[in-house]
């Protein structure tokens, strides 16, 4: 009987190695068949790449203790690019002034879905049709570069629309959704447990809590001869809640937790503690006083600065962006320039799961353009020394570091991975505080803020509107100056522009957390992850956040 069991698990394993060559042998013979032909046209190609995404996830959410929704998803996903001209000048070049700029006009043609079947037949119509269709929006978008560059003033950055990269051939073992051992029924009736804690506390409006486990399995082959497959596997549980100050003013809190195993999520008891502390705070910050605009120093948690550095200098290392002559390109010119205290030092580790005890929902070995990921130290002792890069280079940085990303339905741009910031001078939590209270008693300044958690923020770095940034915490604590106990309080958001703020960045704490997201941009929304310690800041702007004006529900919560 177990030499039964074992030929037919070998047999199981077999086929899934077959069905993964399968993939990837069609991916790339279509490849090199259609690039053999449309590099013999007038306008010839150059370069094509095949990204596919099998994806497979169970879902499962509540809302007081009743299941809302508990279902399975499988789809099968690719994206074509296609080059034509040459490295030097291609279809992907800046087109100055216009609605056209950048990627912007051919972001998610190259988009479509395959067939779940193993069926390569199937698969090379699919990939001939759009990968034909793709070679005549290329073209098209051709001609409008060539007479943009003749008609425009040279590029401030000569550098070649695409970079030359060495192809590596990577392929992991695949994982199927078989293999997953999941059963969805007690997950059920743990995320109907969880919600339930929320159904006593009749300031909550809406809660919801949510279980994910999702699988992608990853391809990629371009006609320069890499071969890469990639599993992700991650599991998360988020508990969300929301009331609704008198005034009108929405308040959300959240909690959520990221694990690469499911044995890693945390235990019954330590979700429900958490749901129950949600509840309690709601409560709390539902009738906490709104703060007015403030100007001076806070604390920012681990959560808090991870989502600030994020926001505020990570999409301005990204170095596609620095091309754009749009873009202000804050720090394209401040290599070897100090931008941070001596002792901080800013760091992106893709190929990282875990640091500081925390899963990384950023990493991948691999990027979207067949790019190992490397270890970048952007910011070192307070200096920067490089870029987040993907393969459309820049003045002094030719190659890619493995940084270009995007959705499967979205062509790639250079984006964040994990941020790793660290100090060789970290301070204990009390010392933070007190570096917080002497300046506050130095400004004759009543209290000060602790930004604790954050839901996100936007920032903008355009030339044509101001260079700022907005970030939204929704948990803020006063801390004042006199020693009296920490007050919660609400409708606060941080807003200022980069070079300033980074000049107040005066400590880094000795604690770690963690923000794991997702990031938005021009490629779509991307995993991404930031570990930051406390940090302490001599000087930050705050203003009024914006606020619904519809009253709170007339009747009574049942």
């Amino acid at each position: 009987m177990k030499r039964i069991l074992f030929l037919v698990l070998v047999a199981f394993c077999t086929q899934q190695l077959i069905a993964q060559s399968t993939l990837l042998e069609t991916l790339k013979s279509e490849a090199n068949r259609n690039l053999n032909v449309l590099k013999e046209q007038p306008v010839p190609a150059y370069y094509i790449s095949y990204r596919v995404n099998d994806q497979n996830s169970y879902s499962i959410s509540a809302s007081f203790g009743s299941i809302t929704s508990s279902r399975p998803y499988s789809q099968r996903f690719f994206n074509v690019g296609v080059r034509v001209g040459s490295p030097e000048l291609d279809n992907t070049h800046e087109i100055k002034e216009g609605n056209e700029r950048g990627y912007a006009d051919y972001n998610s043609s190259g988009y479509g879905t395959l067939g779940l079947e193993d069926n390569p037949e199937a698969w090379k119509i699919t990939l001939w049709q759009k990968t034909d269709a793709m070679y005549v929006e290329a073209t098209k978008r051709f001609e409008k570069v060539k007479a943009n560059v003749a008609v425009k003033v040279s590029s401030e950055d000569q550098s070649p629309d695409f970079s030359m990269e060495t192809p590596e051939r990577y392929v992991e073992k695949p994982i199927k959704l078989t293999d997953v051992k999941f059963d969805a029924k007690p997950w059920e009736e743990k995320v109907k447990k969880y919600s339930a804690l929320f159904k006593d506390n009749k300031d909550i409006l809406e809660s919801q809590v949510y279980f994910q486990f999702e699988l992608i399995n990853k391809y990629f082959v371009d006609t320069e001869g890499a071969e890469i497959f990639e599993n992700r596997l991650c599991y998360r549980i988020m508990l969300s809640v929301t009331a609704k100050a008198d005034d009108g003013m929405e308040l959300p809190l959240y909690k959520s937790y990221f694990a690469y195993d499911l044995k890693d999520l945390p235990s019954d008891e330590q979700v429900m503690a958490d749901a129950k502390w949600l509840s309690e705070t709601i409560s709390n910050l539902r009738v906490a006083p709104v703060v007015d605009s403030y100007s001076g120093p806070v604390l920012m948690s681990g959560q808090a600065a991870s989502v600030f550095f994020h926001e505020i200098f990570g999409h301005r290392i990204e170095g596609a962006r620095l091309k754009n002559e749009s873009d202000a390109q804050t720090f394209k010119k401040k290599m070897g320039e100090l931008v941070l205290p001596a002792d901080m030092s800013v760091i992106f580790e893709p190929y990282t799961k875990k640091a500081h005890g925390f899963a990384l929902n950023g990493q991948y070995i691999f990027d979207d353009e067949g790019v190992r990921g490397q270890r970048v130290e952007i910011v070192k002792n307070g200096k920067l020394t490089a870029f987040l890069m993907n393969r459309s280079p820049i003045e002094n940085f030719p190659n890619s570091n493995g940084h270009g990303r995007g959705m499967i339905q979205l062509n790639t741009f250079t984006r964040q991975s994990n941020t790793l910031i660290e100090s060789t001078n970290p301070k204990s939590e009390k010392e933070l505080r007190d570096m917080l209270i002497e300046q506050l008693k130095k400004e004759d300044k009543p209290f000060g803020y602790l930004m604790d958690q954050v839901s996100g923020g936007f920032t903008t770095t355009g030339r044509y509107m101001p260079n700022a940034f907005n970030v939204s915490p929704y948990l803020v604590y006063r801390i004042y100056a006199d020693g009296r106990p920490d007050e919660i309080v609400r409708g606060v958001d941080l807003v200022g522009t980069p070079l300033a703020i980074f000049s107040q960045i005066a400590a880094c704490g000795k604690e770690y957390d963690v923000f794991n997201g997702t990031c938005g941009a021009e490629s779509g929304s991307v995993p991404a992850s930031c570990v930051s310690p406390t940090l302490y800041v001599k000087m930050i702007e705050t203003q009024k956040q914006a606020k619904s004006q519809s009253q709170p529900p007339i009747l009574d919560r049942p």
